[in-house]
């Protein structure tokens, strides 16, 4: 695989000649699911929320090119960044519906398997999450998403480290979340997390978040590096707390009938060249969240090394008894031994 590096330089020109394209991609049979050019060609769509310089737009790039190049052209990409093809949730009915064909997606709506992934202290660390999305665990993750939502997935890859972010306070231990109002995402599991290690989970529309902290609707939220960065809390916000509590994940996933009418053959192929970019686009991003950690020292934000060991002790109970609803007892099991603590 050529280097991220390299392929980089080219995302700007490749991301306006898409970008071009798409005015006239409603009108050709042959970039939605059910046509192609000829019996020998096959044309997709895929689409993505996150910017062109995202390590995860490059990724999709890469993911196009290693394809078509492993199939003589004869499989295509085109991908679609930056929303054009609509929200998270539109593209997930479009990709539905199949008029997208693959999306690396965030949320998925419908997934309450999909939404656990962002459960406190689900994983121990980066590391744990690596072992359960690339080892048996995560076929039969798959399959769940999968029977909720009618999408075929293809695979994950780590998404951002989240971390907490306070005004005036630090949160040392749980028992600094004592009466704060934390922001969360509107996903029960995580809610129910967050009270119960003792804080005032609050779901805010992320649109509406950054008000909400500079009014004190909220007194914290909990995202990663780069959207605290890129979206200018630390000027409402002045205490990073490193709780890292969550190792989230993004996911690949493909219309259904369109992943079904390509041979074992490609599909072992569409498969195989995912992993490979993954671990690409994983190691990109960590690149670029280090460059973000300075950004925002530079930003004057404080950092607090809070003790990671009392959250995950005192969200034991609750992280064990969602996971196991939600994944059931067996896979949470199979997941849970892959960790580090045994």
């Amino acid at each position: 695989m050529k280097l991220f590096h390299k392929f980089f330089a080219t995302v700007l020109l490749i991301g306006v000649l898409a970008g071009c394209s798409q005015s006239n991609a409603g009108s050709d049979s042959n970039s939605t699911s059910g046509g192609s050019a000829s019996k020998d060609t096959i044309k997709m769509r895929s689409a993505d929320v996150v910017d062109q310089n995202s390590p995860y737009t490059i990724g999709m790039m890469q993911l196009a090119e290693d394809v078509s190049n492993a199939t003589d052209g004869k499989i295509t990409i085109e991908h679609f960044h930056s929303g054009q093809l609509g929200s998270d949730a539109e593209i997930f009915d479009s990709v539905k519906q199949g008029s997208i064909d693959i999306a690396l997606q965030g949320a998925i709506p419908g997934s309450e398997v999909a939404g656990a992934f962002y459960i406190p202290y689900l994983f121990e660390d980066a590391d744990h999450l690596k072992a359960v999305i690339q080892g048996e665990p995560a076929e039969k993750i798959k399959a769940l998403i999968e029977a909720e939502t009618g999408v075929k997935v293809i695979g994950f890859v780590p998404f951002a480290t989240r971390m907490l972010t306070t005004k005036g306070v630090e949160v040392n231990t749980p028992e600094d979340l004592k009466g704060l109002k934390i922001r969360v995402p509107e996903t029960p599991a995580v809610v129910t997390g967050w009270k119960d290690l003792g804080a005032n989970p609050t779901p805010i529309s992320f649109g509406e978040l950054f008000t909400s902290l500079q009014t004190g609707v909220v007194d914290g939220q909990e995202n990663p590096y780069e959207i605290i960065y890129n979206n200018s809390f630390y000027e409402v916000q002045d205490t990073i707390n490193k709780t890292y509590h969550n190792f989230p994940v993004r996911t690949l996933i493909m219309n259904k009938k369109r992943y079904d009418s390509l041979s074992a053959d490609e599909k072992s192929l569409l498969e195989e060249k995912w992993a490979e970019v993954s671990e690409e686009i994983d190691k990109l991003y960590s690149e670029q969240e280090a460059e973000y950690i300075t950004k925002l020292e530079e930003a004057g934000m404080k950092f607090v090394d809070s003790d990671i060991e009392s959250f995950k002790k005192a969200s034991e109970e609750t992280t064990a008894k969602l996971a196991t609803e939600i994944f059931g007892a067996e896979l949470y099991e199979e997941m849970k031994a892959l960790g580090n603590s045994k």
